[in-house]
């Protein structure tokens, strides 16, 4: 679960700062303006523009609202493994942040989970992992379906005898292999071969060849947007006909720009929108069209929702510890769907399959409980 090396560096930092004042009991440090929650944005984060711009966008429209005024504070640094932690550590004790919302990166938001164990302060996560929810940390939220989630309703609306998984190197894509396979087993299909893919990878003709070797039915693109929609164009190119799907996050303009026409016909997961969670998404996109002038995506619609979650949360606490919040009980109607959440903080999502056409991701099939 990513305690290894970089614990040690992380650790030195916690008894820092469990001596800080007013990391406990809500009492941030004197700030104008008054209330401040902090967004970890590795400067190797593929999505970090959708990242950074949906969580900005939520605290300036949450701030029409009354009530205090928050402000975000945006941290990250190259370095190694355990620099996410101490960045973590730094928004708590230099900036004062009542509230930590992690990237899609699951080693980081574990450090953002240890550092929140230790101080009491609630944390957005955006990462899919299973492993983020068995942390054991009681005032997590899991803005994000998991992959295990996404899967599930994939293998059960997908007719395919024979699937491959593309999923990144490293510690992402073991996290991602194991959720993958697990959902294979419930939804009894069979996951073949999963192959890491590194981002900086030169030769998409090479690995799209490997691939039509295996002779899968269908591809599952479990990468960032941009190097997805690289492989995406590969495949085509090199004449896969069968299917290729992924998780909700590559119904982004990243993917549609690496991956052109063969876009078409992949399918994703993604909430579905009740009325209210519809009208969230169209008000949100197109304040995110005024606002930074291109559209919206996925991700940044996660974002956005999680900064105005915490600041709802924040708001509602008032002047108490922010853990006494949790568990949340109630529902809001999110740009990225309705947020509700279970006993260890998942979102209780209910997805759906969708397909790009012409551009455009269009529900393809009935709903899927989750």
């Amino acid at each position: 679960m990513y305690l290894n090396a970089g614990l040690v560096l992380v650790s030195i930092v916690l008894v820092m700062l469990a001596g800080a004042p007013g990391l406990h009991g809500g009492n941030s440090v004197a700030a104008e303006p008054d209330h401040i929650i902090g967004l970890l944005l590795p400067p190797e984060e593929p999505e970090a523009a959708s990242l950074r711009d949906g969580a900005t966008l939520g605290v300036e429209v949450a701030n029409q609202a009354p009530g205090p005024h928050f402000r975000l504070s945006i941290r990250g640094r190259t370095g190694q493994w355990g620099a996410d932690g101490v960045e973590a550590a730094r928004m708590a004790i230099d900036d004062g942040a009542q509230g930590l919302i992690t990237p899609l990166d699951g080693a980081a938001s574990h450090l953002m989970l240890q550092v929140s164990g230790r101080t009491a302060i609630p944390v957005i996560s955006l990462c899919a992992d299973a492993s983020v929810s068995q942390t054991g940390v009681p005032w997590m939220l899991r803005i994000v379906p998991r992959t295990v989630e996404e899967a599930n309703a994939l293998f059960a609306g997908i007719h395919a005898s024979h699937w491959t998984a593309l999923i990144p190197g490293g510690r992402a894509g073991r996290e991602a292999a194991r959720d993958l396979r697990a959902a294979a087993t419930n939804s009894l299909c069979s996951l073949e071969k999963s192959l890491e893919v590194n981002p900086s990878f030169t030769n998409a003709t090479r690995l799209a060849q490997q691939i039509l070797r295996q002779r899968p039915d269908a591809v599952l693109l479990w990468l960032d947007p941009a190097t997805a929609g690289r492989l995406a164009k590969a495949l085509r190119t090199a004449g896969f006909a069968g299917t290729l799907a992924g998780p909700g996050r590559l119904r982004s303009a990243l993917f549609a720009a690496a991956a052109g026409d063969d876009m078409e016909g992949l399918i994703v997961a993604a909430p579905v929108l009740d009325p209210d969670a519809a009208t969230a998404w169209r008000l949100f996109s197109d304040a995110f069209r005024l606002r930074f002038g291109r559209e919206a995506d996925a991700t940044s619609a996660a974002s956005y929702d999680a900064s105005r979650l915490l600041i709802h949360i924040l708001r509602q606490i008032g002047d108490h510890p922010a853990q006494e919040a949790f568990p949340i009980s109630f529902c809001l109607a999110g740009a990225s769907g309705n947020l509700a959440f279970d006993s260890q903080g998942n979102r209780k999502v209910n997805l759906q399959l969708m397909e790009a056409h012409r551009g455009q991701f269009t529900p393809v099939g009935a709903g899927t409980n989750q």
